[in-house]
This record gives structure tokens, sequence and C-alpha cells, in this order.
């Protein structure tokens, strides 16, 4: 969190609070996302730090151990979330929050949505054009392999749509 001024070390003033809601509010939204809080309280305890933070102090701030902060500012790194950042006569890490949300989503987040969704739709076909075997076909009868390729098939109609807008130039255009 930033750094309070002398005379509030004991009581935190209503906008340390609320810096201290902001960063939990971040961790409860990454979560409910399935990343988990730290990334959320760690992106937004560096994006409200106005310069560089070492490892040692965003783990002290967000009271976690250095390990478990520094997985998660690779996983931050990964998604160019954040950038590690050299401070002349100090060998420890520093690092400071990517602040333009547009190049974290174009450049970090879609090229892991799109794998994923490669990778989704690699099995949606795969699983669509397998040949149910004979046993299938009596213990659930020929109506619920048709149910299931059905389903399949509306499957792989989303992926395709998905796919269409997350690969379109007009989402390029406004990353």
């Amino acid at each position: 969190m930033p750094s309070a001024p002398a005379r509030s070390r004991t009581q935190p003033s209503s906008w340390e609070k609320e810096l201290h809601r902001f960063i939990e509010a971040s961790g409860n939204t990454t979560h409910a996302f399935g990343l988990g809080r730290l990334i959320g309280r760690m992106y937004a305890l560096l994006y409200l730090h106005p310069g560089p933070m070492s490892l040692e102090r965003i783990a002290s701030d967000l009271q976690i151990s250095k390990a478990s902060a520094s997985m998660t500012i690779r996983h931050l790194e990964q998604w160019h979330a954040v950038r590690h950042v050299p401070v002349t006569g100090d060998r420890r890490d520093f690092y400071e929050a990517e602040t333009a949300f547009r190049l974290i989503v174009r450049d970090g987040l879609l090229p892991g949505i799109r794998k994923k969704l490669s990778s989704a739709g690699d099995q949606i076909d795969r699983t669509l054009h397998a040949e149910a075997p004979a046993k299938a076909r009596d213990q659930q009868g020929p109506s619920d392999v048709l149910l299931i390729r059905k389903r399949l098939k509306a499957a792989a109609s989303l992926h395709r749509k998905l796919d269409a807008i997350l690969s379109s130039r007009l989402l390029e255009t406004l990353l």
C-alpha cells in the first residue's frame, strides 16, 4: 500500500482504509473469475503504488510469504500485467504494474484465452467425430447418442462464434 504520512502510522486514515478496501475488492473480483484472490490483491497494490516495489515489500504489505509473492508475480508477468524494473544500486527484484489495461488484455490475457479455446475446440471436434462403440449405442440407446452429438454440435457452433469474436480485426482495433 502506498506509504502513509508519519502522523497516521497508528491510526489509518479514511484514504488508507479505502486503498486497503480497493486492494481487497480487487482480490475478491479475481477470485470470482477463478484466478485467486492474491492475483487481484497484488496487481491492485502495484497499480496503486506510485513507483516500483520490491518483492519483499509486496510480500510484507500483503502479509504473505515471499515464495507466494514470487509465484504470483510470475503469473502477473506472464499476463503482461506487471514488469520487472531494475533499480540502480539495489540487487533486489522490483516490479511495477502495467497501467494500460488494453495492453494487458491484448498481449497478456487474450493469447491465453485463445489457446485454451483452441484446445477446447480440438476436443469438441475429436469427440464429435469419434465413432460411438456398439456397447455405448446399446447401453445408451441410439437416441442418447444422437442427443450427445446434438449437444456437441451446439458446443462446436458456440466455439466457432467465440473464436471469430476473439480473432476479429474489430477486437484488435479496440485493443
